[in-house]
């Protein structure tokens, strides 16, 4: 007689606990890749907080202890990091200092941009009360701690060549961008030929009377200066626009002669 070989009963599935399935497969391994892209979003935007904070108190070592006294361990103190973190985003003092005069000519371009707008409007005339208005924003820009800061940067620089070395291409791309953004604020001075003239005018001036510190009747002294400096301008950009009209009027003049010699140069009943 033949052996009957038993077989075994399906296992019951347990209540309530679903089978996998590939939808249901593919379902997870989506929430897990957005739950990796979520995680790797905040680490990238905890990386730039740590990397801002490091150049925020770089700036904040030189304005208040001065360049020569600002390092590495003090920047990382001052920033509330790590040394390790800080030799993670800025493995040597060099590598820092670079990152920070990038960071702190973004800042004085943004702090220019925010000052002079709303000065220059291109549909109304450059007055004599917008040029005295430019003048006093401009005061207060040079006095910003900002350009505190690159002032101490700058000074240092001259005993410092790695520095030097550092800040000199830098500088360059700043003043080409100052250059640009002073154009753009200043819409009715931006085809004068003198603009650069009057900018490093207010700018030396300025600059240099701010780091003389003077203290013996500083804002009597301060006033004269800058009323001085208005009528100064004033006369450059009248001056500059006086050339200009007078250069398009003959511009002008030119292409009407032109046109009317061209026009009795024309063969008789060329015309009908």
């Amino acid at each position: 007689m033949a052996r009957q070989t038993a077989t075994k009963a399906p296992r019951p599935r347990a209540a309530g606990k679903a089978q996998p399935t590939r939808a249901g497969g593919r379902a997870a391994a989506k929430g897990a890749g957005g739950r990796r892209q979520r995680r790797q979003g905040w680490q990238a935007e905890k990386s730039a907080m740590t990397r801002n904070a490091i150049l925020e108190a770089a700036i904040q070592c030189f304005i208040e202890l001065g360049y020569a006294r600002t390092t590495t361990a003090l920047i990382a103190e001052y920033a509330g990091v790590s040394r390790g973190a800080m030799m993670h985003h800025f493995p040597s003092r060099a590598e820092v200092l670079k990152a920070t005069i990038e960071h702190l000519h973004q800042k004085r371009l943004a702090e220019f941009r925010e000052l002079m707008g709303g000065i220059d409007d291109p549909a109304e005339l450059m007055d004599r009360k917008r040029i005295e208005e430019s003048v006093r924003r401009a005061w207060t820009y040079v006095n910003q701690p900002t350009s505190i800061a690159f002032q101490e940067v700058l000074m240092a620089s001259r005993t410092d060549p790695e520095l030097r070395a550092v800040l000199e291409p830098l500088e360059r791309e700043y003043e080409k961008q100052f250059m640009e953004t002073v154009k753009a604020v200043f819409p009715h001075w931006q085809d004068l030929d003198n603009l650069e003239t009057a900018n490093d005018l207010v700018h030396f001036l300025l600059t240099g009377m701010m780091m003389a510190q003077m203290q013996h009747r500083k804002q009597a002294r301060t006033r004269r200066i800058l009323e001085h400096l208005a009528d100064t301008l004033e006369e450059i950009y009248t001056r500059a626009h006086e050339r200009n009209e007078r250069a398009l009027a003959a511009a002008g003049s030119g292409e009407e002669e032109k046109a009317v010699a061209e026009g009795a140069a024309a063969p008789a009943g060329a015309s009908t």
